[in-house]
């Protein structure tokens, strides 16, 4: 596989990883879990767990601890085994760790960064407070196809605009809706949109709504083209 960029990539919406849930996500081909205590921000985590490299995202969330569904060994939000069934009374040695990628939630959106010594900045959009989730989509065509299909898409005036190389496209109008648009790139041949908006056509259901199925245009207008 080729080497992971230092870059922070939006995986999930933010609403999307409940409470007491660990979730599966591709990043250009790796496997993560993403996955969240009864309370607390989301982790995001190497989908394997080191005892005997079974997907931790097939796991289950107990007592703050991400469980591993095949031997129960239990690790606490830092990639630390903190409990082995096995053996209750048993300190788990310090040097057994799930593998921890650093993870963040901003504007609504769970973002990571894959890469061995990561130094890149969050995209930076201003004030946190106020975005509103719209959907996640993922279309069947590579970044690239994706990145064109977003710049060029008729969003109803105005054109998304490129803030991130890779990352994250921002489209704000004149009547005060911005949006933010975070590409996962999934695998060679599938791209994730993880999408919020904020400002008055993102505060009531049916602006969101309308959103959507904007998203669903882009999805099948990208996917339509050879």
């Amino acid at each position: 596989m080729a080497e992971r960029p230092d870059r922070w990539i939006g995986v999930a919406l933010d609403r999307q990883i409940k409470p007491g849930s660990s979730n599966p996500a591709i990043v250009g081909g790796y496997a993560i879990a993403v996955w969240r205590p009864e309370t607390g921000p989301a982790n995001v985590w190497e989908d394997r767990c080191p005892h005997r490299g079974m997907r931790l995202s097939f796991g289950f969330v107990r007592d703050g601890r991400l469980r591993c569904i095949y031997h129960g060994w239990g690790y606490e939000p830092g990639g630390h085994c903190a409990f082995i069934p096995a053996h209750p009374d048993l300190a788990p040695p310090k040097t057994i760790c799930a593998n921890v990628y650093p993870s963040e939630e901003r504007y609504g959106i769970v973002w990571t960064n894959l890469c061995e010594t990561p130094n890149a900045h969050l995209p930076d959009v201003g004030d946190d407070q106020g975005w509103q989730s719209i959907r996640s989509v993922y279309v069947k065509r590579p970044i690239a196809a994706v990145k064109g299909g977003v710049a060029s898409f008729d969003w109803g005036g105005g054109r998304a605009e490129e803030i991130e190389d890779g990352v994250a496209f921002v489209r704000s109008d004149t009547a005060g809706l911005s949006l933010l648009i975070a590409i996962q790139p999934v695998d060679e041949s599938k791209t994730g949109l993880h999408v919020v908006a904020k400002g008055d056509g993102a505060k009531d259901a049916k602006g969101r709504l309308a959103w959507a199925t904007r998203l669903e245009r882009l999805r099948d207008a990208i996917e339509a083209q050879s």
